[in-house]
C-alpha cells in the first residue's frame, strides 16, 4: 500500500501496487488486494457518514492509524481475521443513503436525456395548441398593447 499526497498530482489518493523487481511490475498479492478494498471501503463509508471535511479528514487519520497498527501482522489466520472483523464492521456501518456522484445509477443525472442525449420524443415534449393559445392571451398580447408606438 502505498499513499503519498505527491502522487496522481497531489490529491492525496491512495495507490495499490506490487513492488517493481528487475524492472517488472508484480502484481500485488491477493491479501494485499483485499486490504487495499477495504481500506477504501473503509474511507467511503466513512465520507458517507461525516458531513464536515474537516471531521472526516481527523477520522480518516483515525481509520489510516488502526490499518497501520496491524501492517506488520504475519500469521495468515489472525490477517485473515483482521480482515473478516473489518469487513463485518463495514456491513454494520453500511449507510442507508450513500452518496453518489451525480451520473451514477439512482442519482440525480443518472438518465436525464434518455436516448443516448436525444432528448425526450418530440410528441411528448410539444406543447398543446390550447396552451400555447392560453399562454399568448394571457401573458404576450397584453405586453404587447402596452408597448408605446414605435416612432
Amino acid at each position: 500500500l502505498a499513499w503519498s499526497p505527491d502522487r496522481l498530482g497531489g490529491k492525496g489518493r491512495v495507490e495499490c501496487q506490487g513492488r517493481a523487481k528487475g524492472g517488472k511490475m508484480h502484481l500485488p498479492s491477493p491479501h494485499t488486494a483485499r486490504v487495499c478494498t477495504l481500506y477504501r471501503r473503509a474511507l467511503k463509508t466513512l465520507f458517507n457518514w461525516t458531513v464536515d471535511r474537516e471531521l472526516f479528514i481527523a477520522e480518516a487519520k483515525d481509520l489510516r492509524k488502526q490499518f497501520e497498527a496491524n501492517r506488520h501482522v504475519q500469521s495468515p489466520a489472525l490477517m485473515g481475521k483482521l480482515c473478516s472483523d473489518a469487513e463485518k464492521t463495514l456491513e454494520y456501518w453500511a449507510h442507508p443513503d450513500p452518496y453518489k456522484l451525480p451520473w451514477q445509477f439512482g442519482s440525480t443525472k443518472y438518465m436525464r436525456y434518455p436516448g443516448d442525449g436525444a432528448g425526450l420524443p418530440k410528441w411528448l415534449c410539444d406543447i398543446p395548441d390550447y396552451m400555447v393559445d392560453h399562454y399568448v392571451e394571457m401573458y404576450y398580447l397584453p405586453k404587447v398593447k402596452n408597448l408605446p408606438p414605435v416612432p
